[in-house]
Parts: structure tokens; sequence; C-alpha cells
């Protein structure tokens, strides 16, 4: 994006690739939030007043926006006219195999969150949670939960395919399961499985639609409340804890894999989805890492750790089942 020196020993300066990726971060995450993108896919070519004027906005913001947009390919503009490129193609919009339009809008938000990381820093934890954000703007957490269904939809599969249910399964409980896609996934998988998804209000608000379109309003239920505290019930055969733990401190990790031990019939077992902390440093893994503590003051954890919170609630045996991408399962054997 920047080049302000052509020499090859400056390659790679904070002004080039710093001030840079900002930039550029900026303009694809606004052109989404301003809905150019849409507003071309459903409308097609535009002039910069018809594309101004399409998503509401002044003339020049949008040809600032929408010229780096084309710059890096998102965008082309052709005989004055913008249109999607080939990236948004095959990135964003209805015909797109995965549209990630919800990984932009969430990048988005994202931004104000990575604003106060320094003070996040010093203070230990953020001014706020994402949850306590989402209670003054639900919107953020709308698309946060069209992120985690897209970004789920690249491996739900393959997670699917690994877990090792026990024997005569019939029951499980899926704490944080938000979007839906692993319980809808895993009662199509198994004819004779049930599932209760228990999230926060706004994570499940169209979660129940894609259940009722997916046929299975019968076998998933949607409870909505928080899973930190309270009872989580009796006689379940599995629990579901995907990519949840991250977002949560040792303590309350510890209390919830207990509780959700309590809820396991014998033999029944605790199924943790995670970015799993190794003992070497991880590029993925440490960057995911920081996300989640300007999020939420938390981290990712080791093997060690997870493998304490399961055999402290009386699991008895503990295996790690490496995936296709960067997370790992964890399961506990009651």
């Amino acid at each position: 994006m920047f080049k302000t020196t052509t020499d090859a020993e400056l390659a790679g300066n904070p002004i080039d690739e710093v001030i840079g990726s900002t930039i550029r971060y900026a303009a694809l995450t606004s052109a989404a939030k301003l809905g150019i993108f849409t507003a071309l896919e459903e409308d097609g070519p535009k002039t910069l007043d018809e594309l101004a004027a399409a998503i509401g906005a002044s003339t020049d913001g949008t040809r600032a926006v929408a010229d780096v947009a084309a710059v890096l390919g998102w965008l082309t503009l052709e005989d004055g006219r913008y249109r999607n490129g080939p990236l948004a193609e095959r990135w964003l919009g209805k015909n797109a195999e995965y549209d990630f339009t919800p990984a932009l809008l969430w990048a988005y938000e994202l931004t104000n969150v990575m604003w106060e990381l320094p003070q996040a820093v010093r203070d230990g934890k953020p001014a706020q949670s994402l949850w306590e954000r989402w209670a003054d703007n639900p919107d953020a957490g709308r698309d946060f939960s069209a992120y985690m269904r897209v970004k789920s939809r690249l491996t739900v599969q393959s997670i699917v395919d690994a877990v090792p249910l026990p024997e005569g399964a019939r029951r499980l409980l899926d704490l944080g399961g938000s979007h839906g896609l692993h319980s809808m996934a895993m009662c199509r998988r198994h004819p004779e499985l049930s599932a209760t998804i228990l999230d926060l209000p706004e994570a499940l608000a169209d979660t129940g639609t894609a259940i009722a379109e997916a046929g299975l309003t019968d076998r998933i239920t949607l409870e909505r409340g928080s899973f930190l505290s309270g009872d989580l019930g009796t006689g379940y055969d599995v629990v579901f804890l995907f990519e949840i733990v991250h977002n949560h401190t040792d303590e309350e990790n510890r209390d919830l894999v207990a509780r959700a031990a309590k809820a396991l019939r014998p033999g029944g077992r605790i199924v943790v989805l995670e970015d799993v902390r190794g003992e070497e440093l991880d590029e993925h893994n440490a960057a995911f890492s920081l996300a989640m503590y300007a999020c939420s003051g938390d981290r990712t954890y080791s093997l060690p750790e997870i493998s304490d919170w399961l055999t402290g609630a009386g699991l008895k045996t503990v295996e790690r089942i490496a995936l296709p991408s960067s997370v790992s399962l964890v399961v506990g054997t009651k």
C-alpha cells in the first residue's frame, strides 16, 4: 500500500507495513460497513455519484474508500464505473461459496476493541468485555455471531467427523453454541441424537430460523442465558465447549468444566474445541491470544491447563485429537 522508498534494505519498515496495513484494513472494513460491495453486487457497476447515492454517503469519501479497495483488487474502476473485483466476487456476497462479509463487519468492530489495547494491558483487562459492549450495541453481537457462523462453516465437517461420541449417545448440550452449526451437523450425522444449545440471546438471534430451515426444530432446543453460572442439567451424553474457554479466566473455566461434568451421565464426554497453546510460540496462536486479551482480558490455554480442568472435575481420561486447522479437540470421559 505505502512504498515510501525503493531501497531494498528498508523493505518492511513500519511506515510501509504497519501504516499501510492499517489503511488496507480501514478501507476494506469501511467498504463492507458502508455497503459498497453489496450495492455493486445487487445493482451492478456504478459511477462514483451513483455509488455514493446508493450507500448514502459523500462522493469524496466514497471515492477515497473505493479507490483503495480498487487498488487492492476488491473493486475495479473501468470507464468511470466501479464494480466488484475478482476478490469480492470470490469471497463476498450471496454468490460466493463462503460469504465473508460478516468477517469484515466484525473486523470493523474489532478496530474499536484494539484501539483500547494499550490501556487494557496497563489495567490488566479491557474496560468492557465483548458482552458488555454488545449490551450497548447489539448489532455488533449479531455481526460477531454471523462471523462465527461463516468461520465455522470452514471446519464444521472435519470437526463433526472427529468427535468421538460415547456409545448410545442421545443427548448433546452445546454450551455457547451460538449459530448452531455444530449441533445441526451432529444431529444430521447421528439421527438418534438431540441437542440443546445454551447461549446469550443476542448470540441466538438468528439460530432458530436456521434450525427451522434445516428441518431440525423437533431435535434442537434453544435456551437463552449464560452458562457461566447455575445448574446445567443432568443426563447428557456429551457436552460441547467449542471455542469458548479462551474468552474466560482459568477460574471460570474450571468452574464451567466442573458443572459440565455434573451434567454428564457416567461414560459421557466433555469435548473442548480450542486453539491450544503449544510449548513453542506459534504465530497464529499468539495473534489469536492477543485478540482475546483485547476482547475480554483472557487468552488461549495449553493442553496441560485444559487437561487439569477435566481431570479436576473427575473425568477419568483425556485425549487430544488434532484437526486439519488451527484448533484441536480435547476430550474428557467421565
